[in-house]
């Protein structure tokens, strides 16, 4: 079950806008909302953040942050026979879509790190900012943690900027997911990485149409 403490629930309501740190665990950012899968007194939405969509509507944050928490993210598919099973278990009626939404969640393939840049897409308003903080993939403090498994360099950013100037949107064609600009990347090959990106507003002419 999905738990959403009351606070969440009456700042939706004020539609204002909210921060949100997924992955805070224990220690939260201050006065942004906790998403986390652990159950912890300081998370307010205990939730699995490869399980989509969230438990959140479309366009309620203002800002959301990821400290070191994108590396840990699934960047290829998941099991390539889940996927086909759901389908045929929908086709024979054995599970209704209901089901599937509720305990599976969604049911359509598409590599995890890319739909989960697209679910923080979602729920950020436009212009809304989504800061990360992520270990270079060529550093030690990445290579160590045996559950790190999503390499980032300044480049793999360009993959969802379709108007980033160095690569001209080659990269973001490649995957076509839901826009962002870069308004900041800060590294050291050697350590972190640090990355503002903003929500785009969706325009056809990034699609080629």
């Amino acid at each position: 079950m999905t738990k959403v403490s009351k606070k969440v629930q009456d700042l939706l309501k004020a539609n204002q806008g909210i921060q949100l740190d997924i992955g805070g665990g224990a220690h939260p950012q201050k006065n942004f909302i906790c998403l986390d899968i652990r159950p912890l007194e300081t998370v307010d939405i205990v939730w699995n953040l490869e399980r989509f969509p969230w438990p959140l509507p479309d366009e309620c944050c203002i800002r959301v942050m990821a400290s070191h928490v994108v590396e840990h993210i699934n960047p290829s598919f998941g099991d390539p026979r889940v996927y086909p099973l759901i389908q045929l278990l929908l086709k024979k009626k054995v599970i209704t879509p209901k089901e599937a939404k509720e305990y599976i969640g969604e049911t359509e393939d598409v590599p995890r790190f890319i739909r989960f840049m697209n679910e923080v897409w979602r729920i950020l308003k436009p212009d809304g900012q989504f800061m990360i903080a992520v270990p270079h993939g060529n550093s030690q403090g990445m290579l160590q943690d045996p559950t790190h498994i999503n390499f980032c360099n300044p480049a793999t950013f360009a993959y969802f900027d379709p108007l980033e100037p160095n690569t001209q949107g080659l990269l973001y064609r490649i995957y076509f997911p839901k826009p962002f600009r870069i308004n900041h990347i800060s590294f050291s090959p050697a350590a972190n990485m640090e990355v503002v990106l903003e929500k785009r507003r969706e325009d056809k002419s990034y699609y080629g149409e």
